[in-house]
């Protein structure tokens, strides 16, 4: 049988090819991560067995009592994911706004979709492990440290637009829908799945909205924009601020969230562009003084 002449080892030891297969490894570890976690939040949830009353002494803490112990069990109906539910609801909507399930499965979905946040929130370590494993071999050492020292302000400050959704963002948008449904005289309702679509959207959103001075810190840091640049166009920095908060904004508030949206982002500009001028003047000084 006659043999092609065309080598296609060339393919299998490119290295771009040996790149994507290590990708391709990286992203099943992590999405094998996630789907672990999710099957956790959605099928298990807490339990407790009893136990012999037992009194737990600790120096300068009141004795505990301990009649149970927790267990993790087998529970759709009480999952993890359905006490974060039920919590959601019981915490973020105002007195005289019912949640009510329209779909048949919209509460199982809605379920799912929690299950889904926390599952990724979880898996963070695992993924940012892997996409460091996969990035950092093509870093400097130097490049290598200055990453590091970006990762926990990046996860703080999306904790923070995360927090700033649920505490501010959506109780003001769920107090506005009642107060405007209670002026048309008609019953306020909202379904299951968009409550908890709201929230998770919400919280994702303004999360990583406010990761804008880890990206304006990280251009100056590695050389794409000058550290004045930032302070020179403020103004564009303030409009596009607005323009996110239009993007993020439902529109039914009046101009109220969007100008909080918008202030707070601005903020975050200024804070940002004031680093980042800070962190150019300090390696002009590194530069001048090693030369």
């Amino acid at each position: 049988m006659a043999q092609s002449g065309f080598d296609f080892s060339m393919f299998l030891e490119h290295p771009m090819l040996r790149h994507l297969g290590e990708l391709g490894r990286r992203l099943r570890r992590i999405m094998l991560s996630i789907i672990i976690f999710l099957a956790i939040f959605f099928i298990f949830g807490p339990s407790s067995i009893p136990v012999r009353r037992t009194v737990i002494s600790l120096p300068f803490i009141k004795p505990i009592v301990l009649t149970s112990f927790p267990i993790i069990v087998p529970s759709f109906l009480n999952s993890f994911s359905a006490i974060m539910v039920r919590y959601f609801i019981f915490s973020e909507v105002p007195k005289g706004l019912v949640i009510i399930n329209v779909g048949a499965f919209d509460a199982i979905f809605a379920s799912l979709e929690v299950s889904v946040l926390f599952s990724i929130i979880f898996s963070m370590p695992v993924i940012l492990t892997e996409l460091w494993k996969f990035v950092s071999p093509g870093l400097y050492e130097i490049e290598r440290r200055e990453m590091r020292v970006f990762i926990i302000p990046a996860v703080l400050l999306f904790l923070a637009g995360a927090a700033f959704a649920y505490f501010i963002v959506i109780p003001v948008l769920l107090l506005v829908v009642k107060l405007y449904t209670a002026s048309l005289h008609i019953a306020a309702y909202v379904s299951i799945r968009s409550f908890i679509t709201i929230v998770i959207g919400f919280m994702v959103s303004f999360g990583a909205a406010f990761e804008l001075p880890v990206v304006m810190v990280t251009l100056t840091r590695f050389g794409f924009v000058e550290g004045r640049t930032w302070m020179e166009n403020w103004r564009y920095g303030v409009l596009f601020s607005f323009i996110i908060a239009l993007i993020l904004s439902p529109g039914v508030t009046g101009g109220l969230i969007e100008t909080m949206i918008g202030l707070t982002l601005s903020s975050l500009y200024i804070v940002g562009a004031l680093i980042c001028k800070r962190i150019q003047a300090k390696v002009k000084g590194s530069s001048v003084a090693g030369g």
